[in-house]
C-alpha cells in the first residue's frame, strides 16, 4: 500500500500593506544606491541622498518656523509620511525591510492592511512632531526606525505575551544603549513615540474603543 503523499503547507502571503512597504524601501534606496555608484548618469545623482535628507527629513527649525508662522506648506507636511522610506545606507534601509516585513505580517494579519498603514503613517508622524519640538537646530531626522518601533508596540500590544513583550523590551534597550555608546541626538525619543503609539492605535483599532464606535 502506498503511502499517500501529504499536501504542501501553506504558506500565508504577506498582506499587501506590508508588501507596500518594503517595496517603498526598497525601490527608494535602489535609486540611491545607484546614483551614488555612478549607475545613474543623471545630473547631481551622486548628491541624491544627501539631497533626500534636505527634502524629505525632518528639521525642528521647519517645524518651529511652521508652527510660528502659522503656514504648513504640502512640501514641509508630507515629510512626516515620507522620511521613514529614505535611509543613510543601504543597511539601515535592509534591517527596516526585514523587521516590517515580519512584525508587519503579524500585524497586519490581526488588524487588517488599512489599519496597519493608517496606525504606521500616524506613529510615524507623531515621532517627527516630538523629535521637531526636543531636537537642536540643525539636527534632521530620516530613516524608517520610528516605523519598526511603531510595529513593535503594535505586536507587543496585540499579543501580549511573554515571548511579544520580551522582545520590545529588548529592541527598546538596544535603541537606548546604541543611543548611549554613539552618543546620538533626539533620534531615539522618535523611536520610544512612535513604539508607544504604536500601541495605543493598536489597541484602540483592535479593542472595545473601535467597537464601540461600530455600534454607534
Amino acid at each position: 500500500m502506498h503511502d499517500v503523499p501529504r499536501p504542501a503547507p501553506i504558506v500565508n502571503p504577506l498582506p499587501w500593506a506590508v508588501w507596500l512597504l518594503t517595496f517603498g524601501v526598497a525601490g527608494v534606496e535602489l535609486v540611491l544606491w545607484a546614483g551614488a555608484h555612478g549607475l545613474v548618469n543623471w545630473a547631481g545623482s551622486a548628491g541624491w541622498r544627501a539631497q533626500a535628507l534636505v527634502a524629505f527629513g525632518i528639521s525642528p527649525e521647519l517645524q518651529r518656523w511652521m508652527w510660528d508662522s502659522g503656514r504648513y506648506p504640502p512640501e514641509g507636511l508630507w515629510r512626516y509620511l515620507a522620511y521613514g522610506f529614505f535611509h543613510l545606507g543601504p543597511m539601515q534601509a535592509a534591517l527596516v525591510m526585514v523587521i516590517t516585513a515580519a512584525l508587519g505580517k503579524i500585524c497586519a494579519e490581526r488588524l487588517g492592511s488599512v489599519k496597519v498603514l493608517v496606525l504606521l503613517l500616524v506613529a510615524q508622524a507623531m515621532g517627527g512632531v516630538v523629535f521637531g519640538l526636543v531636537a537642536d537646530p540643525g539636527a534632521w531626522l530620516i530613516g524608517g526606525y520610528p516605523m519598526i518601533f511603531a510595529l513593535a508596540g503594535a505586536y507587543g500590544m496585540l499579543l501580549r505575551t511573554r515571548p511579544a513583550l520580551f522582545m520590545v523590551a529588548v529592541l527598546v534597550a538596544a535603541r537606548l544603549a546604541l543611543t548611549a555608546m554613539a552618543g546620538g541626538g533626539m533620534d531615539w525619543l522618535a523611536d520610544l513615540t512612535a513604539l508607544g503609539m504604536g500601541a495605543a492605535l493598536a489597541r484602540a483599532l483592535d479593542g472595545p474603543i473601535l467597537e464601540r464606535l461600530r455600534r454607534r
